[in-house]
């Protein structure tokens, strides 16, 4: 068992490593639809629908999705743990948090920032679509671009990561 200085050391390697990942993905260039990654058609999977992404020249995958009916790029984020917009953004889709529903603390390459948790109606990606999805809105300093977290794959029955190709089963 780790004794508290044991633990406090792995603790402090942990996030040294962490750190730069995190500051990488925080200064990265906003998708432009130039960068957008092109999708192969959807086709039926087993479970439903399938598509796959192809990586940008970066190695990311930046796409287009659909929030509530309104389209905006996106960058695929499996270190998000929920979707994360920025207020501009979000404004755009008619989510406008009031100063008093930013009571989510959210720790950020640029530190400790508060975020107002929202709920998407929709968020689809081609014919890959989740439905009733929370996110967090963050101000626009916060991020560079908007985020697909976690909860959106966790919704999904397949994600895979493979040859710069990304695939999305539902």
């Amino acid at each position: 068992m780790f004794r508290p200085a044991g633990l406090m050391l792995f603790l402090i390697v942990l996030v040294g490593l962490l750190v730069p990942e995190l500051q990488r993905l925080s200064s990265a260039p906003r998708p432009s639809p130039a960068t957008i990654a092109v999708a192969a058609p959807a086709s039926a999977s087993r479970h439903g629908y399938r598509i796959e992404l192809a990586a940008d020249a970066r190695g990311h995958f930046a796409v287009e999705a659909s929030i509530d009916g309104h389209r905006l790029p996106i960058l695929v984020d499996t270190g998000a743990t929920l979707v994360a917009l920025r207020l501009s953004d979000a404004r755009a889709l008619g989510l406008a948090p009031l100063p008093g529903d930013y009571t989510v603390s959210v720790s950020t390459a640029n530190g400790r920032v508060a975020a107002a948790r929202v709920h998407l109606r929709e968020l689809a990606v081609r014919d890959v679509v989740v439905n009733n999805l929370d996110a967090l809105v963050l101000p626009d300093a916060a991020l560079d671009t908007d985020l697909l977290g976690m909860n959106f794959f966790n919704r999904l029955s397949r994600f895979e990561i493979a040859d710069r190709r990304l695939i999305l089963e539902q």
